[in-house]
């Protein structure tokens, strides 16, 4: 299986770097978001690239329609991500469970671990759904910045691989207004801009 890698230099939570394959389809084995301490490409390298450099390739026309609707995510467009081109077979059925679950969350919304364990039938399994969010391979399109704490704040870094900061940014992308560590207003008025927001709290 040969694997390349397409790094995003550039975006609201720093560096990211995916990794997909060509054969025997199109799929994305990997998206690794920056965390504070390493860029998403020394993380890759660590992982993926003890032996040899993944290649850089552009000529793929799926790759480039999961970029384009990334940078719309990132750009508050519409945009419309899909489970088809990622690799959900490496999962263990419990992690695909909760990943599938929180594939469907709505932009501008928030759940809790406890949340996901109910609507995957295991409502005492939560800190499991905890470890299994924590080691999402494909955030951004899979949110699993939308799950928080029961008292709303955000988690932090063992919670999200790319850290409080980047976690915070994706909620607020979605549309959540965040004070502090705290999601204060589910689906604020989009149309107003983060001072505003503020004032009607």
């Amino acid at each position: 299986m040969t694997l390349f890698k397409h790094i995003i230099n550039s975006s609201p939570i720093g560096e990211i770097t995916i990794i997909w394959r060509r054969k025997p389809r199109f799929q994305i084995e990997e998206i690794i978001i920056s965390n504070p301490n390493k860029t998403s490409s020394q993380i890759a390298k660590e992982k993926y690239e003890k032996e040899v450099e993944l290649a850089i390739n552009k000529k793929s026309k799926r790759l480039n329609n999961l970029l384009k609707e990334i940078d719309n995510y990132f750009n508050e467009k519409k945009y419309k991500f899909s489970l088809e081109d990622l690799n959900l077979d490496k999962l263990k059925p419990f992690q695909r469970k909760v990943l599938e679950t929180e594939f469907n969350s709505k932009k501008g919304t928030v759940n809790t671990y406890k949340d996901i364990a109910k609507a995957i039938g295991s409502p005492k399994a939560y800190r499991a759904v905890g470890t299994a969010l924590a080691k999402n391979p494909f955030p951004i399109i899979i949110p699993c910045h939308r799950t928080i704490k029961a008292d709303k704040t955000i988690g932090g870094f063992n919670g999200f691989a790319g850290g409080l900061e980047s976690k915070k940014t994706l909620l607020e992308l979605d549309g959540l207004l965040i004070q502090g560590k705290k999601v204060v207003r589910d689906s604020p008025i989009i149309s107003l801009d983060k001072t505003s927001q503020t004032k009607l709290v």
